[in-house]
């Protein structure tokens, strides 16, 4: 049962970590908030990446066009 544990918190981490390179995030800070809460950090890590496209791109710009 630890050794799940250990193992989900370094595939978390590294998960976070892939995840915040390609969203332009620091990467250290979420691979490390990754290892140490696992998948639980992941409303959160949604929310920053949101709040960081609307930030960058403006709240009037559509992200889907019809």
């Amino acid at each position: 049962m630890l050794v799940i544990v250990f193992l989900l918190a370094a595939v978390s981490g590294l998960s976070f970590y892939v995840a915040a390179l390609q969203s332009a995030l620091p990467p250290r800070r979420w691979a490390m908030l990754g290892c140490l809460f696992g998948p639980a950090v992941l409303p959160m890590f949604m929310a920053r990446r949101r709040f960081l496209l609307l930030s960058s791109r403006g709240l009037r710009y559509a992200l889907l066009r019809a």
